[in-house]
């Protein structure tokens, strides 16, 4: 028992000194740290946040036919104008862009993520056209044309190529290819300009991109959608009854603040390249230079030579869309219910007038109760103000009392009854 108990204090005396005084550590070998291992809620959360962060950002598949993004992906690829050129509606880039093609070279799509087919889409027939097929398609025969061709034989010809393109776009890809199955719905470039959690912050980002450039779209000349029913309001007029966060405009009532307005409403937003101002549309991808409509531009122009006209060029926010674009195309928008017809430009108008007299309306009810207010206080300004009229004389109030009087006694004699004995008695004699 004894050395138990001498060893037992040996023990502690040696880990109370081991506390007391820790064994220093070497500054080249860092101590290890310890890891935490928990099954906290917490714990847990913080290492599933990032997985659920990934899986928010994470694209789409490229088989993705519901997608509204991934359509407008493989739209902008044809936006190149040194690469795509204007084909025929039947086989436009938006036809191609619902079957999954992208543009990746002169008048050349490809099934890119997908099959990897590649078809070359040329109308140009009068050197050789043909619809070319890549990466083991289908082989297809070239059509020429002679020079000396004419306008209805070159018209039959290239109806002969758009109906082959047309089969192409669904036939180029290969057998076991999704986009060859199915494709894009005829709806996949319908904007959403109704919802105000979504037209409300585009209309803003659009707005505040142009407010940038103020100076480029000051002077120019604009044609706009008219202003003359009130389903489509001035912008000088909506902007006197929106809320300034809409916006996040300060000076509502400034003229530079009505100008952007309409552009925005139109679906243009204001860029920067290479020092030049630019409108551009993020639905058709259109690009335009405002320095070509400046006053004094085409003055400069004619006297160098490259422009017979003087005067300075329109800027029309409808028209200067692409022919597919929803802003200007209701075909394209395929709205329903009582917005059927009308592009996205048309909807918008109505839909921020309507917001806008919405709003006034608000306003209206809500000053209304402090106007009421304030007349009452006026009558009781003005009662005081006014003279107080006499008591009166003590014959008086007898007057009043015995009128009171009267009129009570009249009252009553309308409401009593009167009772007829005679009958009573007749009634009595018969029952005998």
């Amino acid at each position: 028992m004894p050395e138990a108990i001498a060893t037992t204090k040996r023990k502690f005396y040696k880990a109370l000194e081991s506390l007391n005084n820790p064994p220093a550590t070497r500054p080249s070998e860092p101590a290890a740290k310890r890891v935490r291992r928990s099954i906290s809620t917490t714990s847990t959360a913080s290492h599933t946040a990032p997985n659920t962060e990934d899986a928010v950002s994470r694209k789409p598949p490229n088989f993705s036919p519901w997608s509204h993004e991934t359509f407008l992906a493989r739209l902008k690829t044809f936006s190149n104008v040194s690469l795509w050129y204007p084909k025929p509606e039947a086989v436009g880039e938006v036809e191609w862009a619902k079957r999954g093609w992208v543009c990746v070279g002169v008048s050349t799509v490809a099934c890119k993520g997908g099959c990897e087919k590649r078809v070359v889409v040329s109308l140009d027939f009068e050197r050789s056209s043909g619809a070319d097929v890549e990466g083991g398609g289908t082989d297809e025969a070239k059509c020429g044309a002679d020079e000396g061709l004419d306008a209805d034989s070159k018209s039959l010809l290239e109806t002969a190529l758009v109906g082959r393109y047309l089969s192409l776009i669904v036939d180029g890809h290969s057998a076991t290819c999704p986009w060859r199955q199915a494709g894009c719905k005829d709806d996949i470039h319908h904007l959403q300009v109704v919802r105000p959690s979504i037209w409300q912050p585009e209309l803003k980002k659009r707005y505040q991109s142009l407010r940038g450039l103020d100076g480029a779209i000051r002077d120019v000349n604009m044609t706009t959608l008219p202003h003359d029913s009130a389903s489509s309001l001035p912008p000088e007029k909506t902007l006197m009854d929106l809320p300034a966060k809409l916006l996040g405009e300060n000076d509502q009532t400034s003229k530079d603040a009505a100008r952007p307005l309409e552009v925005a409403l139109h679906g243009w937003r204001g860029s920067h390249d290479s020092g030049n101002d630019l409108l551009q549309c993020d639905a058709c991808f259109q690009r335009l230079g405002l320095w070509m409509y400046q006053p004094g531009y085409r003055q400069i122009q004619a006297r160098s030579g490259d422009s017979e006209d003087g005067d300075s060029a329109t800027l029309d926010l409808l028209e200067l869309h692409r022919d597919h674009c929803p802003w200007r195309n209701p075909e394209t928008q395929k709205a329903s219910g009582t917005l059927s017809g009308l592009n996205a430009s048309q909807i918008l108008h109505r839909v921020i007038s309507t917001y806008s007299r919405e709003q006034r309306r608000k306003s209206d009810e809500l000053q209304k109760p402090v106007r009421q207010g304030g007349v009452e206080e006026e009558y009781e300004e003005a009662d005081l103000e006014a003279p107080a009229s006499p008591a009166p004389s003590r014959e008086e109030v007898e007057k009043q009392d015995k009128e009171r009087e009267s009129k009570l006694e009249r009252l009553k004699s309308l409401f009593s009854i009167k009772h007829r004995p005679a009958a009573r008695s007749t009634v009595t004699a018969k029952s005998q």
